[in-house]
């Protein structure tokens, strides 16, 4: 094995993640000037552009929290150690902060899961993996997402060829989303049974779903805010 083996987030994701806090804050100053500047001609439409910048700030925050956990997490395997820094972001649902090294030889299981959220109509998916300790302990590596290249299975992946054990596949849980899944989404323990097939299809196809609306949407709002902006010059 070689000496140190160091599993980095890719630069194109990396470029992603900071390029759609560009583009998010741009969508807040966009809807935001222009509703500023429509707000003394015209009281009730620049009222609503303000508004329409409310929630891109708050996605702008939260891309944001995201960037910089990505920036900063760290697996890394060093002889038989495993190191691990793993910020608190790295999931729909928020984790524990680990910043530790442990012996390989603790390593008992590695295990990954689908977790459904769903809300408003729309399903959002994230593919979880974590370790299982000879301690009892789980430690959550943490979860990849849909248009990112699989940073967490990758590590699973890496660290299971090291220590000679298979990736246990745990099936589909639905998690709470909460708010929006941006507070109080929670998910079940990790001895929660799985889904049944016919129904992680179909949360599969519901998720595949949502994106299109959002890509849908998306495309709207940035078509709305050029014709505001001609509007308003």
């Amino acid at each position: 094995m070689s000496a140190l083996i160091e599993l980095k987030r890719g630069g194109g994701d990396q470029f992603f993640v900071w390029f759609m806090v560009v583009i998010c804050a741009f969508m807040v100053a966009m809807f935001g000037f222009v509703g500023l500047t429509l707000i003394g001609e015209d009281l009730g439409f620049g009222v609503i552009f303000i508004a329409f910048a409310l929630p891109f700030a708050g996605l702008t925050y939260y891309v944001y929290r995201e960037a910089q956990a990505r920036s900063f997490v760290r697996i890394a395997i060093n002889w038989q150690t495993l190191e691990l820094r793993l910020p608190p972001q790295r999931s729909y649902v928020p984790q524990e902060k680990i910043e530790t090294s442990l012996p390989l030889s603790s390593i008992t299981a590695i295990e990954c899961r689908a977790e459904s959220f769903r809300q408003l109509g729309t399903t959002a998916l994230q593919f979880a993996y974590s370790l299982v300790l000879d301690d009892g302990r789980r430690i959550v590596l943490g979860a990849d997402r849909r248009f990112l290249t699989p940073y967490y299975q990758n590590a699973a992946g890496v660290i299971s060829n090291n220590i000679k054990q298979p990736i246990r596949d745990l099936g589909l849980v639905e998690g709470n989303p909460g708010f929006l899944l941006v507070a109080g989404q929670t998910v079940p323990g990790w001895d929660a049974a799985s889904l049944p097939p016919a129904v992680i299809q179909k949360r599969f196809k519901d998720e595949a779903f949502t994106w299109r609306i959002v890509s849908i949407v998306t495309g709207a709002a940035l078509a709305i805010g050029a014709i505001a902006r001609a509007f308003g010059g």
